[in-house]
């Protein structure tokens, strides 16, 4: 794992703490549920969300994720992830609670804004 780590807020105020994923191909991704982000890296040193996801398996999902070449066209400098308990539907209120926040270009559900 990287020495990235970024606590994203929510919408509701929550906060999700992400770990920048060094390998991202199917070796580097332990096959753990989780939550998952393509981030830009500004000039400032700051980072810009491009993307939002989560997954039952992130080894199976980020390594062929049909958003990465998006996501690189785009500038995406990072991938961060982190494991998530809970099931799906605790996934899924996060990454809707993030996207609402953010409003990440490449997600296409859940903005509130366009």
């Amino acid at each position: 794992m990287s020495s990235l780590v970024i606590d994203w807020p929510g919408q509701s105020g929550q906060t999700y703490r992400y770990h920048g994923l060094d390998n991202i191909t199917a070796q580097g991704i332990l096959p753990v549920a989780g939550n998952y982000a393509f981030v830009k890296r500004l000039a400032n040193g700051n980072y810009v969300p491009l993307y939002f996801g989560q997954a039952e398996n992130l080894q199976n999902r980020i390594p062929q994720h049909e958003r990465w070449a998006d996501a690189a066209r785009a500038g995406a400098t990072d991938v961060m992830a982190h494991s998530k308990q809970g099931g799906e539907t605790v996934r899924c209120a996060e990454e809707q609670d993030l996207i609402a926040r953010w409003n990440p270009p490449l997600n296409a559900q859940h903005r509130t804004a366009i």
